[in-house]
């Protein structure tokens, strides 16, 4: 493909690719693949070969697996400006473990696996600056672990709604914000049904705490939620 300077602009806000030089990003931009899905669009399913990994230029991407009895565990759902399946890059792994499918109208980006680890490999600077910044996003890893760890839903759902206000805030002065994806996925996302993430908003919304229409959720009481019991 092309390397086009937009692309270039926002693949280096991004972690993995921030201590790439400018010839170092042409060249993996030349060895990677512009992708228009519409929703439901599959970027890759599970046993595919591998040989790249996305990244989110707009849309929404959800990887899942599907259990033996048909249902759907879906693992993370990644927005824009975010990567997916790049582990594997580093794993050496022959094929996909998991499915990968737009949840929205979405473009990305699919960079050769091949080319990246190489980039690495010739500059030992590059890659250090990739494991100071891989050590910062574990630790925000772990803060989202810590909300799959609460003792119970409710207050998984909590945080979450908490999390994503906070996200909101930081762009706007506001306690309003649209979840970023369907409810059962959010649930799923959760490691609940969907049946009992929306009983908890319910319930929340019918103690004035939190007002819900449709995905836009507003905070009316902050303070009774931070610390709800």
């Amino acid at each position: 493909m092309e390397p086009h300077p937009l692309y270039q602009k926002i693949l280096r806000e991004h972690h993995l690719f921030a201590a790439l030089s400018e010839s170092q990003l042409s060249q993996l931009l030349e060895d990677s693949q512009l992708l228009n899905l519409e929703k439901g669009g599959y970027v890759f399913r599970q046993g595919d070969v591998c040989n790249s990994f996305g990244f989110i230029i707009s849309g929404s991407i959800k990887v899942y697996r599907l259990t033996p009895d048909g249902q759907e565990k879906v693992f993370d759902v990644i927005g824009e400006r975010n990567t997916f399946a790049e582990a594997m890059a580093f794993m050496g792994t022959g094929n996909y473990v998991a499915t990968a499918q737009a949840v929205l109208p979405t473009q990305l980006l699919m960079l050769s696996n091949a080319t990246y680890t190489r980039l690495l490999r010739d500059n030992t600077e590059t890659a250090m600056a990739l494991l100071a910044a891989l050590s910062v996003r574990m630790h925000q890893r772990l803060n989202e672990i810590e909300i799959l760890s609460l003792k119970n839903a409710t207050h998984r759902v909590i945080r979450y709604i908490l999390s994503q206000a906070l996200k909101a805030c930081s762009r706007c002065d506001t306690q309003s914000f649209e979840l970023p994806m369907a409810k059962r996925l959010v649930a799923g996302h959760l490691s609940i049904q969907p049946e009992t993430f929306s009983r908890i908003i319910h319930h929340l919304s019918d103690q004035g705490i939190i007002r819900v229409e449709g995905r836009l959720i507003c905070i009316l009481d902050s303070a009774r939620l931070e610390n709800y019991e």
